[in-house]
């Protein structure tokens, strides 16, 4: 049949315009997402430019006061002595809080400095000389990070487990990646107390893969003098070494199930009763003082655990 007034010619093309609508419609919601995330960087970066702003006036203000008062200059001056600066432990929420600001942090000098150091601050570590001094009077055996924006802020964090390696590295962003893995480092954490002892195994902050109360009876403390009290507290010796004999039982069945993934071992609790259950732990061990929580409150204890102590060192 001849096609007299193009109708197939006219089908053909509203299949290419069709064609080619979609095509369109496809690089207009291309173009509309990369126009949302540069909307978005744009206002993380003012986000991040209004509170260097506003940490930029608060530092010119806190230098201005220092200029006007003798009493702080003192104090300063004290405090670049040695004199140990406050600090808190930041919650999990408020180290991610934390996390996101530091990220945002850019500098055109190059100049935000990240160190990492094991134990005491080495000399050598490229910091200047009224850091290492504060940073001297916050003795951790677990050595510390110290970020360092000039003029803006110097801040210390106590990490949660041992720095087992030194690194000073500035640049126009500062070097975050150690810290972020000590966020996902696997752990057993022994919370260990007369009667009660709580057995966890943590792969990330993220929670427990598997807990255990381990409960038997323990006397409490004897008050009374003469041989009824020597009689008590040898009879109250054994208990404790029951418990932690049957705590080594079950740390040996967590062990054997989960050793191969775990870096530290976290202990915390009565001293005699950890140096009896320590020698059934083939881990590194790092000793913490550990709030005793009852058995439900296991997400406090993981703050506690993954927790970095932050303080603010004033130069």
């Amino acid at each position: 049949m001849v096609d007299l007034f193009g109708k197939k010619k006219l089908e053909d093309r509203i299949v290419e315009l069709q064609a080619a609508l979609a095509e369109l419609e496809g690089e207009k919601e291309q173009l509309l997402r990369t126009l949302e995330k540069r909307d978005e960087k744009i206002s993380k970066l003012s986000s991040a430019n209004q509170e260097a702003n506003l940490a930029l006036k608060a530092a010119e203000q806190r230098a201005a006061a220092i200029s006007l008062s003798p009493a702080t200059v003192q104090s300063a001056a004290d405090a670049s002595e040695g004199q140990k600066p406050k600090g808190k432990l930041l919650s999990l929420r408020e180290m991610d809080l934390l996390q996101e600001r530091l990220k945002a942090c850019r500098s055109p000098k190059d100049d935000l400095l990240a160190s990492y150091y094991p134990g005491p601050v080495p000399e050598d570590a490229g910091l200047p000389q009224q850091i290492k001094k504060a940073a001297a009077a916050i003795k951790s055996k677990r050595g510390g990070i110290i970020l360092h924006s000039p003029p803006l802020f110097t801040l210390l964090l106590v990490p949660p487990f041992p720095i087992l390696e030194s690194l000073t590295r500035e640049g126009s962003a500062f070097a975050l990646d150690p810290l972020e893995e000590m966020m996902d480092t696997p752990v057993l954490v022994v919370s260990a107390h007369a009667g009660e002892t709580f057995l966890g195994v943590a792969l990330s902050r993220d929670g427990f893969m598997a807990e255990e109360i381990v409960e038997s009876s323990v006397m409490g403390k004897h008050s009374k003098g003469g041989w009824s009290q020597k009689r008590f507290e040898r009879l109250r010796e054994e208990e404790i070494k029951s418990h932690a004999d049957l705590v080594a039982e079950k740390l040996a069945a967590l062990l054997g199930k989960y050793k191969t993934l775990l870096k530290y071992a976290v202990l915390s609790g009565d001293e005699s009763l950890i140096r009896q259950i320590a020698p059934s732990i083939d881990l590194p061990r790092v000793e913490r003082a550990l709030t005793l929580r009852e058995e439900r409150k296991t997400k406090e204890l993981l703050e506690e655990v993954y927790g970095f102590a932050c303080y603010r060192i004033d130069i």
